[in-house]
């Protein structure tokens, strides 16, 4: 539980930084299998940017990533950073 509680702490970091950029950057496609650790040393990585995009009205309106991982609002296609709030719980829930 100690190593999920770290891990946690680094994704949020993660997305701390991509969010606090301006205008934000939206990764959209968070999910387990887009988060890499390195098992050594325990560090983390989100990655695969693919279907990341910047923020640059109030809200986005694709819908684009993973179902099972995305947040209601993205499929109502007026969305903001905090889908990507979203898509860390469905991780959390998996681990």
């Amino acid at each position: 539980m100690k190593a999920v509680k770290s891990w946690a702490r680094q994704v949020l970091a993660g997305l701390i930084y991509l969010h606090s950029h301006d205008p934000p950057i939206i990764h959209r496609d968070l999910k387990c299998d887009n988060i890499f650790i390195n098992g050594n040393q325990g560090e983390v990585k989100i990655g695969d940017l693919g279907l990341a995009t910047v923020l640059e009205q109030s809200n986005a309106k694709s819908v684009i990533g993973t179902p099972e991982f995305m947040a209601p609002e993205l499929y109502d296609e007026s969305y903001n950073e905090l889908v990507d709030i979203y898509s860390f719980g469905m991780c959390m829930l998996e681990m």
